[in-house]
C-alpha cells in the first residue's frame, strides 16, 4: 500500500511514520507562499524555508518522499504579473533544489509550466481541481499530469471509480478521512479563501474567517446523518479500492497534532481501526480556525467547545457494500441508507450539539449581520 500522509512540519512524524510498514509520502508546505495552497489557519505552524529543507533531508534519510502543495485554487491573476511571476520561477527553483520529489497542484498552467521548466518533478494533481469524469482526468492527464487526487465527492461511486481508471495511465489517488458534507455548496468558496489566506501578498495578511467550516458544522450537526454521507473511507475497506486499481491512498490533516495524525497515518496502513472512527477524521474546528485573529475591527464571539462524536467503526462492517449499486448523485432524495446507519452507529449527546449549535447559529448571525465589525454598523 502506498499512503500519503500529511506533515505539520514535526519531526518526531518521520521516525513512526517510516516504520509502519507501507510505502509513505509526506506532504506540507510553508505557511504561506506566493503561490499558496488548500490549508490555513492558525494551528498550520511557522516554518522558514531553511528549516523546511532541513525536514526534507531528515525525511529522505528515513526513506520517506516528499510532495510539496502549490493546491490553491486561484492565484488572483498574479501569475500573469512579470514580477510575481518572477517570483513564482525562484519558489519553484527553491524546493526543486530543497530536493522535493513531488508537487501538487490545482491549476492547470501550474501543470503545464512545471513540466515545461521542470521536468524532472512529479507533479500530482490536487483534489481542489475536482477530477469527476472521465473527460476532467483525460484532460489533466494530457497536460502531464503524473498522478491524480481525484474529488472526494466520488469516493463512493464505483462504477464511475472504475471508469477513470480504464481511461487514463497516470496514478490515481484518492482522498480517505475527509469529513466534508456530500456534494458540499460552500467547498469552492472554501478553497479560494484557504488559498487566498495562505499566500504571502494576501492583504489581510494571511487572516481567513472560516465562515465555511462554521457553516458546514452547523449543517453536519443539525442533520447528523451528513457525518454518514461524507465520503470517508474506512481502513478495513481499502481492499475495495485497491480491486479498482487506486494507487495512492491520501490522509488529510496538515493542521492536526502529530499524535493524530500517527493515529490515523497507523489505522489506514495497519487496515484496520478499534473504537470510534471520528478520531482518525479530519474534522475541523470552528471555534479555533474562526477565533483566531490578528485583526482590531474583528470581534470574534465566545463558542464554546465542540461537542464529543462517536462512530462505531467496527458496526460499519460491510457499510460499503451498498455503494457498490447506487447512485447516490441522484438518488438521495429517495434514499435512507445513511439515516438508518447514522441511527445505528452514531452516538452524541443532543444537549451537548443543541447548545453548541446554538453558540455557532449566534456567530454566524454576528457575520451575516455585520456584527462583528466594529463601530456596529448601522447599515440595513
Amino acid at each position: 500500500m502506498r499512503l500519503l500522509a500529511p506533515t505539520n512540519w514535526d519531526e518526531a512524524l518521520i521516525a513512526p511514520l517510516s516504520k509502519m510498514g507501507a510505502d509513505i509520502q509526506i506532504y506540507g508546505v510553508l505557511p504561506t507562499t506566493m503561490v499558496g495552497s488548500g490549508g490555513s489557519g492558525p494551528n498550520i505552524p511557522k516554518m522558514t524555508r531553511e528549516q523546511a529543507e532541513e525536514y526534507i533531508k531528515v525525511a529522505h534519510s528515513a526513506g520517506l518522499t516528499f510532495d510539496y502543495l502549490l493546491n490553491a485554487p486561484c492565484m488572483n491573476n498574479m501569475e500573469w504579473d512579470e514580477n510575481t511571476h518572477r517570483e513564482l520561477l525562484k519558489h519553484l527553483e527553491w524546493f526543486s533544489s530543497a530536493g522535493v520529489d513531488n508537487v501538487t497542484v490545482a491549476i492547470p498552467y501550474l501543470l503545464e509550466l512545471i513540466k515545461k521548466q521542470f521536468p524532472h518533478l512529479n507533479v500530482r494533481v490536487s483534489t481542489i481541481a475536482k477530477v469527476n469524469s472521465v473527460a476532467r482526468a483525460q484532460l489533466f492527464e494530457s497536460l502531464g499530469a503524473d498522478s491524480i487526487t481525484l474529488d472526494a465527492h466520488i469516493n463512493r461511486d464505483f462504477k464511475l471509480l472504475k471508469a477513470i481508471k480504464s481511461a487514463v495511465k497516470c496514478e490515481l489517488s484518492v482522498l480517505m478521512n475527509n469529513l466534508c458534507l456530500y456534494q458540499c455548496p460552500y467547498e469552492y468558496y472554501h478553497y479560494n479563501t484557504l488559498g487566498h489566506s495562505s499566500q504571502s501578498y494576501n492583504l489581510l495578511n494571511g487572516f481567513p474567517m472560516d465562515y465555511c467550516v462554521l457553516r458546514c458544522t452547523i449543517d453536519r450537526l443539525c442533520d447528523t446523518s451528513q457525518i454518514i454521507k461524507a465520503r470517508w473511507i474506512r481502513p478495513e475497506d481499502i481492499h475495495v479500492y485497491e480491486e479498482i486499481g487506486i494507487d495512492v491512498f491520501k490522509i488529510s490533516g496538515r493542521s492536526m497534532p502529530t499524535e493524530s495524525i500517527l493515529n490515523a497515518a497507523a489505522a489506514y496502513s495497519s487496515r484496520q481501526y478499534q473504537g470510534n472512527l471520528y478520531d482518525i477524521l479530519n474534522a475541523l474546528d470552528p471555534t479555533i480556525r474562526c477565533a483566531s485573529t490578528a485583526l482590531s475591527n474583528i470581534q470574534i464571539t465566545q463558542i464554546g467547545s465542540p461537542p464529543k462524536v462517536y462512530i462505531d467503526n467496527q458496526a460499519l462492517d460491510g457499510f460499503i457494500d451498498f455503494f457498490k449499486k447506487q447512485d447516490c448523485l441522484s438518488g438521495c432524495a429517495h434514499c435512507d441508507y445513511c439515516q438508518k446507519i447514522t441511527d445505528k452507529v452514531v452516538r452524541l449527546d443532543r444537549r451537548e450539539v443543541d447548545e453548541y449549535v446554538s453558540g455557532l447559529k449566534n456567530f454566524l448571525n454576528d457575520l451575516t449581520s455585520s456584527r462583528i465589525f466594529h463601530p456596529v454598523s448601522t447599515r440595513r
